[in-house]
């Protein structure tokens, strides 16, 4: 069989040619479109319901959330497993899959279940699919600071006069070109001033000019509401849109909130339940909508405004009536209306060096990792210029590093191993054709890898760019036996001519 093959690649030379050179073109079809991560992804196919169910405890969330839920999912097709898990206030159930079912037909048929499985929760309960991801989705993760702590240190060094504000005659002569401030003028003042251009310079010009500086350094410093604010409604909507990004999930700092303190023996004095005041918020917080009129051969719409933007506007809710006065009660009257930090279980620190504000960035199931990374970045740098001044990005966590050296090292052996068996076929047999051999077959069978690795949708990770380094030795060893297979039956050949 294997003589027949050989013998017919012989006499179609130019066919086989052509069969290769559409190898290889699909070779590097398939090479620049295989997905690039560093770790494969062994999880199975897996949809996360996630409910909330707040201030119940785990046995009621159990009763009343998880267990109609499992039951519910039982019934989706090719659902192997069901597992359901009970917290203070949450519900997670995940719905494991046979291995080969496409990810959004499970999530479609575990949302129409969802939706039979609706009326069986409490009011107000609402379950939600997790995101598209999978177990090594988290590939990027940024990081928000405050400048506060170095424009102090900023601050004591330029401030001569110690009133505690930098004038601008308190501030050093700038050398550089345009009236801007050299690297090392930067050094001398502040450590890792590359912290301080990131945090102020946002004119897009290079180095930092005088009022910039005279900014930072009477710069008071933001809490971490105000960074869990920029993260929240600014940074994470905007990456969110990022090709490959399935969720940025948000971590550490205040989530800012209205919070109504309620007094028990003012409610008691005005006999107000505190379920009317509840109620009374609730319907003070939206707008209503009317008909239409005409005046004048003109339509006016007509409409109620009553969405609450302020403080004030919360304190002036009337939530009942004096029986004696008739006179409207107000929420003021009877509890303290403030902005306060929504009740957290958990912080993010970085080095030691105080809490923060994290963005996590998950990727989206079977997207390129390396990809999205790079497109992450990029819109976080273009970003960075829209944020509050004084906020400080850093980048925890980059998984494009290692990816990037798998693939060096990858690279690196290859081209070891063709120079080590061109250089053996050279010295041993005196032979520069049959070196040709082994390094043009090097090449195009980690082409027809990459090829059948991109047809099955398999990643290019860690893992099958070890394999190939390892099959990379096996085929170099091949190529020298039949290169020198090759030899001694024309040696042979040539003796027995030349006898004859």
């Amino acid at each position: 069989m294997i003589e027949k093959l050989i013998e017919a690649a012989v006499r179609n030379r130019l066919l086989v040619l052509i069969v290769t050179a559409m190898i290889t073109l699909s070779g590097v079809w398939a090479l620049s479109s295989t997905p690039v991560d560093a770790i494969p992804d062994l999880s199975d196919v897996q949809v996360i319901v996630l409910t909330d169910h707040p201030g119940q405890a785990p046995q009621v969330v159990e009763d009343q959330v998880t267990y109609p839920l499992t039951t519910a999912l039982l019934a989706v097709p090719k659902a192997k497993n069901v597992r359901g898990y009970s917290f203070f206030g949450v519900s997670m159930v995940y719905v494991i899959f046979d291995d080969g079912t496409d990810m959004y037909w499970a999530r479609s048929r575990v949302l129409e279940s969802l939706n039979a499985a609706q009326r069986r929760l409490p009011p107000g309960v609402t379950p939600q699919l997790g995101p598209d991801a999978t177990g090594v989705g988290w590939v990027f993760q940024y990081t928000l600071s405050d400048f506060g702590p170095r424009a102090r240190a900023l601050r004591a060094a330029l401030d001569t006069n110690q009133d505690g504000t930098v004038a601008a005659d308190e501030l050093p002569a700038a050398e550089g070109e345009d009236g801007r401030y050299t690297d090392g003028q930067l050094d001398g003042l502040i450590d890792e001033p590359a912290r301080l251009l990131q945090a102020f310079d946002r004119d897009g010009a290079p180095g930092i000019s005088t009022a910039e500086l005279q900014t930072a350094a009477n710069f008071k410093g933001l809490d971490l509401s105000e960074l869990r604010a920029a993260q929240d409604w600014y940074l994470r909507f905007e990456l969110m849109s990022v090709e490959g990004v399935s969720e940025v999930a948000s971590v550490g700092g205040f989530v800012r909130q209205y919070q109504v303190v309620v007094d028990p023996e003012r409610l008691r004095t005005f006999g107000v339940p505190l379920s009317t005041v509840k109620r009374a918020i609730q319907r003070s917080n939206r707008d209503v909508g009317g008909r239409l009129i005409e005046m004048g051969e003109t339509e006016y719409m007509i409409r109620g405004r009553g969405y609450l933007k302020s403080v004030a506007d919360l304190q002036q809710v009337p939530v009942g009536v004096d029986k004696e006065t008739h006179v409207p009660i107000l929420l003021s009257q009877i509890a303290r209306v403030q902005i306060g930090p929504e009740i957290r279980r958990g912080i993010a620190e970085m080095n030691g060096e105080g809490e923060v504000v994290s963005g996590i960035i998950v990727m989206r199931s079977g997207a390129n990792a390396l990809a999205v990374i790079e497109r992450v970045k990029a819109r976080l740098k273009a970003l960075t210029s829209g944020l509050p001044a004084g906020v400080e990005v850093h980048v925890s966590y980059d998984r494009s590093g290692l990816i990037e050296r798998a693939i060096d090292t990858l690279q690196d052996k290859l081209l070891e191993e063709m120079l080590v068996v061109a250089l053996i076929c050279i010295v041993f047999l005196l032979h520069v054709r049959s070196a040709l051999v082994a390094i043009v077959t090097l090449p195009v069978g980690i082409l027809m890898a990459f090829l059948i690795m991109r047809l099955l949708g398999i990643s290019a990770n860690i893992m099958s760019l070890g394999g190939i380094a390892i099959a990379v030795g096996a085929m170099i060893d091949a190529a020298i036996v039949m290169i020198e297979n090759a030899h001694k039956h024309l040696d042979r050949k040539s003796t027995r001519l030349n006898s004859s």
